[in-house]
């Protein structure tokens, strides 16, 4: 593989997308000021040596890559660094076991970097539904990757060429090498700068201070993304946008649902989720049924040569409705906006009997297997 082919194909693709938004908002009547601003009142903006005022803000400065305090973490990089490298490690040490963490990892270890993924907790994706972490845990180890869960990054040092990770985990003490180390341990809003206390606007590391209008404690000004901390997804930051300049302009009306929040990650192969884990579920005392079908028994999926993964869906046994559905393997990012659909139109598992797929497809085996469910 040619890594640096690999890299000008994704900088031509992000060229012609951020390339295409000046025009697009100068043709819809948006003035473009390219700058670092901060805020010098509640009502006023400095970008340079020019200043803006107006009757209201919205804040949307995204997040940027958290590093931990760990002695030498300055000899890693982060995923920023790493979408610019013109030539393919050899070896990666990644210390987190998040969605970063293991989107980089399968896309470096399918192009042949030999990668470490080092995590504090005991599986990698705390945040998705127990079976999926363990499924994609499962077929890291088959892609050649190395998972040290429960342990704890003491130091990074350089030899050589080589960075060295000290750790201490369950088995004690031991060294991980690494062309180079990447620091995935999560994202934190991007304040820094803003001058927000000359605009009274309340905020923490985690995140501004917002109600339930995405208005924060300063009356005139609202922040929405990546900014307000929680969910930092992008569909979720364009849902967030649209509604605070609503409230900015119409008044504090609307206010965001996140009932329907369909997530996915992009490792291979990808997860797709929306509503409740089962540990969530359960947590809340809900009556549900558990269905789970293996991509195996799929013929579309053996057909297609992916079978790793799994479909999963839990349903509430009294009314019917679907609480969240887990779905891991190939094309489980677009296949979940069926449940994500249903969901939102209140369907219950017997609404799918008289659904006819198209044969053969990944959906018509997900149809087939909800129709199952007790």
């Amino acid at each position: 593989m040619d890594w640096s082919q690999v890299v000008q194909r994704k900088n031509d693709l992000i060229g012609k997308f951020v390339g295409g938004k000046g025009p697009y908002l100068e043709k819809m009547g948006v003035d473009l000021v390219m700058g670092e601003a901060r805020f010098v009142s509640p009502d006023e903006i400095e970008v340079g040596s020019e200043r803006f005022r107006a009757e209201r803000f919205l804040i949307g400065v995204g997040s940027e890559s958290v590093l931990p305090p760990i002695e030498g973490v300055e000899h890693g990089i982060t995923s920023k660094e790493l979408l610019f490298m013109e030539k393919l490690p050899k070896s990666m040490v990644i210390v987190g076991g998040g969605i970063i963490a293991m989107e980089f990892g399968h896309v470096f270890a399918s192009a042949g970097t030999k990668v470490t993924v080092l995590q504090r907790a005991n599986r990698v994706l705390t945040t998705e539904d127990v079976e999926s972490s363990t499924v994609i845990q499962e077929v890291s180890k088959k892609m050649g990757m190395d998972i040290l869960l429960q342990c704890e990054v003491q130091k990074i040092t350089v030899q050589g060429s080589s960075k060295v990770v000290h750790v201490r985990g369950p088995g004690g003490d031991q060294q991980v090498e690494g062309e180079l180390v990447l620091i995935a341990t999560g994202r934190k809003p991007a304040l820094q700068g803003l001058g927000l206390e000359s605009a009274g606007v309340e905020y923490t590391e985690r995140g501004i201070q917002v109600n339930d209008f995405l208005q924060t404690t300063s009356e005139r000004i609202y922040a929405a993304g990546d900014s307000i901390g929680g969910y930092m997804f992008t569909p979720i930051a364009a849902h967030q946008a649209k509604i605070a300049v609503r409230n900015a302009l119409k008044g504090n009306r609307e206010k965001p649902d996140y009932r329907y929040m369909t997530r996915a990650i992009f490792t291979s192969p990808p997860i797709g989720s929306v509503g409740l884990t089962e540990e969530e579920a359960r947590k809340e005392e809900l009556d549900i049924a558990v269905g789970k079908l293996p991509y195996a028994h799929s013929g579309t999926a053996i057909l297609l040569g992916e079978t790793q993964g799994h479909f999963k869906v839990i349903v509430d046994r009294k009314t019917r409705l679907f609480v969240g559905a887990h779905i891991v393997g190939q094309d489980a990012d677009e296949l979940i906006h069926l449940i994500t659909v249903a969901i939102k139109g209140k369907l219950t598992v017997d609404d799918f009997v008289e659904i006819i797929p198209v044969h053969p497809t990944l959906a018509e085996s997900f149809i087939e297997f909800i129709r199952t469910i007790k």
